[in-house]
């Protein structure tokens, strides 16, 4: 007799265990009774063993022609202490806007196990929802419709006039500004016009670069002597409006007889120094390193000589550009 009531318990505890892993399916709400207009949830569990395939079912927009769904989780997969045992689950927001009850259909779940080529069904219990309106007292006197109640204006709301008005601000205000310039025959925009750097500084600055180069010291005598002569030709050019690149030397020297702020002697070296560099570059004449030194000293010198006599704050501009160049250097 104990040995059949122990079979008894082994044969029920299998029995409990078959039925445990069975795939089952629970649909619950949170009332079955709401007001119109208000919202319910409803939670859908589904548990099966793990090694299940389960396709879930494809809730619409509505879940019957008068009860819409208005929110949806994600469905949330949820394993057992053993991972043997899989539970799903989705909760649904639901709402009717009309009255009545109305039967929430039951839901089919389609699951199958690895390696099997059998799909099973599977269906959800349905529910009942109720939907009323709100009891009206006919007793009381009808009241009048309340108007809305006005709600403050954000910064979001107010920030995008505020700013389409600063801007038609400023488009006014530019075109008062164009109409009168060009009333004035003035120019809209007045560009910062850039320093004019005089010849003279621009003369010392490529001289003292000349000597730092030191071409003449290592062979490379008649490189030097063209750009010492390209230096003066240039300055003569800006100061003196003579277009001495495109001249001669003696055309240079008829140029400057013509120019009264050059004195003689300084003329005559200049002219001596041109000559030299002629048959430096033409006649491969070698002359000697004092000649070579001697030539730029002249060079610097004659410019040095002829600079324009200006104004004090012209002055200071010009020392500024020279220590710019300087630094630059």
């Amino acid at each position: 007799m104990k040995a059949l009531n122990i079979l008894l318990l082994i044969v029920v505890f299998q029995i409990g265990n078959i039925f445990a892993q069975n795939p089952n399916v629970s649909v619950n709400i949170d009332t079955n009774a709401i007001l119109i207009g208000d919202q319910v949830n409803l939670k859908i569990l589904f548990s099966s063993p793990s090694q299940y395939n389960v396709l879930w079912p494809d809730i619409k927009e509505t879940i019957t022609e008068n009860v819409e769904v208005v929110e949806r989780t994600l469905v949330d997969t949820i394993y057992s202490d053993k991972n043997d045992i899989i539970t799903l689950s989705q909760k649904l927001t639901l709402t009717s806007f009309d009255t009545g009850n109305y039967i929430l259909p039951q839901m089919e779940f389609r699951y199958q196990a690895e390696g099997d080529t059998l799909q099973n069904i599977l269906l959800s219990n349905s529910l009942m929802l109720n939907v009323n309106t709100i009891a009206v007292d006919t007793t009381q006197a009808i009241k009048p419709i309340k108007t809305p109640l006005k709600a403050p204006y954000t910064f979001k709301e107010i920030f995008p006039w505020a700013l389409s008005g600063i801007g038609l601000l400023a488009v006014i205000w530019f075109l008062i500004y164009f109409f009168r310039k060009r009333k004035k025959n003035e120019p809209v925009f007045k560009l910062k016009p850039k320093p004019i750097i005089p010849p003279h500084v621009i003369a010392l600055d490529k001289l003292d670069k000349l000597r730092r180069k030191k071409l003449w010291q290592t062979g490379n005598i008649k490189s030097f002597y063209t750009e010492l002569t390209d230096i003066v030709r240039t300055y003569i050019g800006g100061r003196f409006g003579i277009d001495a690149m495109e001249m001669t030397t003696f055309d240079i020297k008829s140029s400057l007889k013509n120019v009264d702020q050059i004195p003689k002697d300084y003329k005559e070296k200049l002219v001596n120094t041109l000559i030299m560099a002629d048959l430096v570059k033409f006649a491969k004449e070698k002359p000697l390193p004092a000649e070579n030194e001697s030539s730029m000293n002249i060079s610097e010198n004659f410019i040095r000589k002829t600079i324009p006599v200006v104004k004090e704050e012209n002055m200071e501009n010009e020392n500024i550009i020279i220590e710019s160049k300087k630094l630059d250097s």
